[in-house]
């Protein structure tokens, strides 16, 4: 997980993804942010005079790093490959993702405490349902022989595909938070690559009826 570093609020927020990898929501005060942050907790109360506002602050930059993250990598090459890579970056295999998934597993379990962070869940939720839409379409695209450009318009067509795919990357990331990250890069890319190759093909016509 990169540090927010670069401006006052950024440091804040960064001790805050420190305190709560290391003692979870119940361990984020003022003060033990303020000490994590080497700073005085009237420099914290400055930027963030509730508590409520500094939680908000991080879980949406903690978001906007990962959205940056996985937006900048490469489209190039064939189309498996990349949005492979895509779906791999989204997996905690190293123990900076792990402790990233552990951060923003805690702040969506907060959030349902909190309307404005329950609001802030499920905007990001429909950003990654967008994505897998995206990848799913120039994955299907590119098997076709079409345009797979993954900024093509949106639409919801592929609407319970992308559900059960993020249903899956989830599924995965709760698996592998807790291994030894080295088994968890193993795993993580055996099991994606079993899903996608059950994917990878259409179904023939007779597959898909039933009876004689």
């Amino acid at each position: 997980m990169e540090h927010a570093i670069g401006d006052g609020k950024g440091r804040v927020a960064g001790a805050l993804w420190s305190v709560v990898a290391r003692e979870g929501m119940t361990g984020v005060s003022v003060r033990t942010v303020a000490a994590e942050a080497g700073v005085k907790g009237g420099t914290v109360q400055h930027y963030f005079p509730t508590r409520a506002e500094m939680v908000h602050y991080a879980m949406e930059l903690l978001a906007d790093q990962f959205t940056q993250r996985i937006t900048a990598m490469p489209r190039t090459g064939p189309t498996d490959e990349w949005t492979r890579a895509m779906l791999l970056e989204l997996l905690p295999l190293t123990s900076e993702r792990q402790r990233e998934f552990k951060v923003w597993l805690a702040f969506t379990t907060h959030a349902d405490t909190n309307p404005a962070l329950t609001e802030l869940k499920h905007s990001f939720s429909i950003q990654l349902g967008a994505m897998y839409r995206r990848i799913l379409r120039a994955r299907h695209a590119a098997s076709h022989g079409a345009d797979d450009n993954i900024h093509q318009k949106d639409d919801q067509s592929d609407g319970p595909d992308a559900a059960i795919l993020q249903a899956v990357i989830d599924g995965l990331s709760l698996q592998l938070a807790d291994m030894d990250p080295d088994e968890a890069a193993d795993v993580g890319a055996r099991l994606l690559d079993h899903y996608l190759a059950t994917q990878r093909a259409d179904p023939a016509p007779d597959q898909l009826r039933v009876g004689g």
